[in-house]
């Protein structure tokens, strides 16, 4: 058979896959219950929709139910071997290549990656394989009924910049959940029963993935959308063994109206979101056992295990090699071809060279394994790239790159020592930043953005400055602020606030002006403290952040530092504003809201002159002031004596 005829037949197959593919489509819309599709992706979310149909159909023709499906190759790493004579079933991998474009307006040639093709892989069910039996996945509980998964999930909510409570509210409705779009959280019913609990955060967190009002992705339908996250909880949770009863998820055709379009684009999305959740989730499952919670074999490249048994400190230093070896590697990718787009888009944000070289971002390629090709060939084993964050491990038993087409920075701890990644999306898939899971040497909860820089400008000027976004950060030194640094992909927590208290008793919080602004201003003023701080708030303005303002408005970002107001001040005003202070009930409800903040201020001149702020901004005399604080309960709230704030929120 020649080269010609080779291709034909090639064309044919892969044509007769996709006719395949649209009859099983045809056949889920005309019959088939969407959860049933979804219980078929949980298994194999690692795979695309459409392949996870055409591994369905390829195995009922046969007459078996897929469990777990993995290559020729990937089994054989796994301890097990495909049976002689068994077919694989067939799916579709895209053929990507560089297509060289002209562009007629710069005059110049640009490269990019498209698919131009498809070529068929084949894969084999553990029911066609022999040899070791596969670890099984059963679902842990916590706090009684509680998965495992529960506190990583509400982390994962918070991470994206919403408060989350479990709470029996009049806001609920009839709803075991919601998300508050204005008031930017999210809020489960406080009686259910822990699985269900767990599937209505996802189901939530969801909606925070997909269905932000502002985004053009997001869909029309009232109906899709709550499909959407419902059929994302019921995937993470199917995938994760944990119950999933009382799910009821509607037949195709009623929400779709049959338009395979319509269903193919909403499970991509569906499949995406939760491929990435349940990733995250599992990532943090990884990291207890590394850190002893279960057991856990860590091969060293250098160190024996009578050396492991006497110190840590090898461990630890293999670990530091790993992500300084990462850190060069994501640094030459940046400025190779393949980093172009990545490089201009940082140009565009005004980004100079020095500050790329200075704060050392880099660029992850497009592609599953080749920092771990690379990091294999430097000579680090599987068991150190796991533990270094930089990479995970699939299903079947294979690692990949866990940051892909994402512009790198690297997150430093004070000494300047790389201890993981933040990933930044450049064409708009998935989250916005993805960071490297917490690990022996990264706590994002401990490590501020630029603290390696900033530490020395911090006591000279004897005020630390925190914004939120990494390249705030970077603008903001570019522009001669030095004593800035920023939150490392979480809100503010105690731990950043003690690790300032060592170089200033003084931090202004230059946040987004904007309402998420506002929430993070309310989250640090119940942040408990060891240290005496004074928390101010410098007032951008509203909807720019720092990265907005610099270098082009600098003046406008000068004048918020000086004319910073204290935390409690802020958050009087701000709850005074939101009232008719001509009623007396609302007049009631405001001083009740600012009373509040007025309980949580433990010095006696300082409780005095926010009670003046309060008659000031009501009219009332300080003796009815008074009165009305008497005549209400107030929360008892614990903060250290001496303790002040001051943030930037416009």
């Amino acid at each position: 058979m020649d080269h010609s005829d080779e291709n034909v037949e090639r064309s044919e197959a892969v044509e007769r896959l996709h006719v395949q593919l649209h009859d099983s489509l045809q056949e889920l819309i005309s019959s088939e219950d969407w959860q049933r599709a979804l219980a078929v992706a949980a298994r194999f979310h690692d795979y695309s929709f459409a392949n996870t149909r055409l591994i369905w159909a390829q195995s009922l023709v046969r007459g078996f139910t897929p469990s777990r499906v993995a290559g020729y190759r990937a089994w054989q790493q796994l301890g097990r071997q495909v049976r002689r004579g068994e077919r694989g079933l067939q799916i579709l991998a895209p053929i990507i290549r560089k297509i060289t474009l002209e562009d007629e307006a710069r005059e110049e040639e640009k490269e990019e990656r498209r698919v131009v093709g498809y070529r068929i892989v084949h894969v084999f069910d553990q029911s066609q394989t022999d040899g070791e039996p596969l670890p099984e996945m059963r679902a842990e509980l916590v706090e009684g009924s509680l998965p495992v998964h529960w506190q990583q999930a509400t982390k994962l909510i918070a991470d994206a910049g919403f408060g989350f409570q479990v709470a029996d509210t009049d806001r609920l409705g009839e709803a075991n959940g919601i998300t508050d779009w204005t008031e930017r959280d999210v809020i489960v019913r406080a009686g259910l029963p822990g699985a269900q609990r767990f599937k209505t955060a996802v189901h939530e967190l969801a909606h925070v993935r997909l269905h932000e009002p502002t985004s053009q992705e997001r869909p029309t339908c009232r109906g899709i959308i709550e499909v959407e996250a419902e059929s994302v909880a019921y995937m993470v949770c199917a995938a994760l063994e944990i119950d999933s009863a009382g799910y009821s998820l509607p037949y195709v055709a009623s929400w779709s109206g049959g338009d395979l379009a319509k269903v193919t684009a909403t499970a991509n999305r569906v499949i995406g979101c939760a491929r990435t959740v349940i990733e995250q989730l599992e990532q943090s499952r990884d990291l207890e056992h590394a850190r002893g919670r279960g057991p856990r074999v860590v091969e060293l490249s250098t160190s024996s295990a009578e050396e492991v048994s006497r110190s840590q400190q090898p461990v630890r230093r293999d670990l530091e090699r790993v992500l300084e070896a990462a850190t060069d590697f994501y640094t030459q990718q940046l400025h190779n071809p393949a980093g172009a787009h990545a490089l201009e888009y940082l140009h565009s944000r005004d980004l100079s060279d020095e500050s790329l070289d200075t704060w050392q971002l880099g660029y992850a390629p497009d592609a599953w394994r080749d920092l771990t090709t690379a990091l294999r060939h430097e000579g680090f084993n599987d068991e150190i790239l796991l533990a270094a964050g930089v990479v995970g491990r699939s299903r079947n038993g294979r690692l990949y790159d866990r940051l892909r087409n994402r512009i790198i920075f690297p997150i430093h701890d004070e000494d300047g020592r790389p201890r993981g990644f933040a990933g930044r999306t450049i064409t708009g898939d998935g989250p916005k930043y993805l960071n490297t899971p917490e690990t022996e040497l990264y706590h994002k909860g401990s490590l501020l953005y630029g603290l390696h820089l900033a530490r020395q400008p911090i006591r000279e000027a004897g005020t630390a400055i925190v914004v939120e976004g990494y390249t705030d950060a970077i603008a903001a030194h570019q522009s001669g602020f030095t004593n800035v640094v920023a939150t490392a992909g979480t809100a503010l927590t105690a731990e950043h606030l003690d690790t300032l208290a060592h170089l200033s008793t003084k931090v202004t919080l230059a946040f987004d002006g904007d309402h998420a602004g506002l929430l993070a201003a309310r989250r640090a003023a119940n942040l408990p403290a060891s240290h005496h701080v004074r928390l101010s708030i410098a007032q951008l303005p509203k909807n720019r952040d720092p990265a907005d303002l610099l270098p082009s408005d600098t003046p406008a970002f000068t004048r918020a530092l000086e004319q910073n107001t204290l935390l409690e001040h802020y958050l009087i005003d701000d709850a005074l504003h939101r009232h008719n202070l001509e009623e007396p009930e609302s007049l009631a409800r405001a001083i009740r809201s600012a009373g509040e903040v007025v309980a949580a201020i433990t010095d006696p001149a300082d409780r005095d002159e926010a009670i003046r702020l309060i008659c000031t901004s009501t009219g009332r005399d300080e003796g009815t002031i008074q009165r009305y604080l008497l005549q209400i309960p107030l929360p008892s709230r614990s903060h250290p004596a001496g303790r002040e704030f001051s943030l930037g929120i416009g």
